[in-house]
């Protein structure tokens, strides 16, 4: 048991902590944040109320809309949903943010030995959640990448372990997969998604395009 479950109580505490930290303007079930977190939609229950309690979770609702498709009929259906949100008016948001992001669980080299081991990887890049002032930015969700992904690899490989890495981290990731070839268009037409990583603290783990 590390040092933050010891302080904080639970292993699960401390994921719902970073989770509704890292995606303030999200309203989630538990069995969504359960599912995300690879924990039980009963512990994150439990601890939900517990920090609902105390302040640092709101209930919050949240429109799902859904196209319903019948016959040559398309029907667009609203869904209401009821869940728990980030409040941002407790006194210790952006110390928990900060202690929190900084020890984040996620091993470089974990992610390394993956992407060296699964195709053949050209560019590798962490942003976001991942950079070193991330922690202290604003509480407001910022949309850069956080992993920025090039080379030859099956999609479905990549999903798989980063859906492991986002239950570590307790936060969705935002990343992409494309072709080297692809990158280098992008990066020539001074593309919005390659600048929204490459324009703000970022670290290559994988760097063979020589990209500065």
């Amino acid at each position: 048991m590390n040092i933050l479950e010891k302080l904080f109580g639970s292993s699960v505490r401390v994921k719902l902590l970073r989770f509704f930290l890292l995606s303030p303007e999200k309203v989630y079930e538990p069995k969504e944040a359960a599912k995300i977190s690879c924990t039980s939609s009963g512990a994150v229950s439990k601890e939900a109320r517990f920090l609902l309690s105390l302040g640092f979770l709101k209930t919050a609702n949240r429109t799902d809309v859904f196209i319903k498709k019948n016959k040559n009929k398309s029907k667009i259906i609203k869904k209401r949903v009821k869940g728990f949100q980030l409040s941002q008016t407790f006194p210790y948001l952006l110390a928990l943010r900060n202690l929190l992001v900084n020890v984040s669980p996620a091993s470089r080299e974990r992610m390394l030995r993956f992407f060296k081991n699964k195709g053949k990887i050209k560019l590798l890049v962490l942003g976001g959640i991942f950079s070193n002032d991330f922690a202290v930015d604003t509480l407001d969700s910022s949309g850069r990448l956080d992993l920025l992904i090039a080379g030859e690899l099956k999609r479905g490989a990549a999903e798989r372990f980063i859906k492991k890495v986002e239950a570590d981290v307790g936060k969705e990731l935002n990343w992409t997969l494309m072709s080297a070839q692809e990158f280098d268009r992008r990066l020539a037409m001074h593309d919005k998604l390659l600048r929204d990583i490459l324009d703000y603290p970022h670290e290559f783990l994988i760097n063979k395009l020589g990209v500065e």
